[in-house]
């Protein structure tokens, strides 16, 4: 494991195209608030990930099938899956392989987009309102 200092975000994804496996540590209570806007970039690397997140998280749905996932604060299972994926290069490339994929087919821009606009036309056929955005 090596520290670096502060580098440029220029450097961003080629860094994280360095590492042989990504950990996302999270905390009990703040693991089901909102997705780490980090977990995009590690996807798109093509790298393993090990996760900490209660099972019915969006999180872990995110990361079935492209990461390993183990509960919150649970040191020894993180340990355990760090071992696991550190031993099996055939599962980190795999689980890296589908992380790239569901980046690809779900966190471009174009997909992010066409998915919002989707919702935003449903919310107006339903008769919704637009929030407060409207008021002027």
């Amino acid at each position: 494991m090596r520290f670096l200092d502060l580098q440029l975000v220029d450097r961003l994804n080629d860094l994280l195209g360095l590492a042989d496996i990504h950990l996302l540590p999270r905390r009990a209570g703040a693991a089901d608030l909102v997705m780490p806007s980090k977990l995009t970039g590690m996807l798109a690397s093509g790298r393993a990930i090990l996760a900490t997140a209660n099972p019915e998280t969006q999180l872990a749905y995110v990361l079935e099938g492209c990461g390993l996932v183990v509960p919150p604060e649970s040191p020894e299972l993180v340990a355990e899956g760090l071992r696991r994926l550190a031993d099996d290069a055939p599962l980190r490339e795999r689980l890296g392989t589908a992380g790239r994929v569901y980046a690809e087919e779900h966190l471009g821009q174009e997909q992010v987009l066409a998915r919002f606009l989707e919702r935003l036309c449903l919310a107006c056929e339903m008769g919704e309102a637009p929030s407060k955005l409207d008021q002027r």
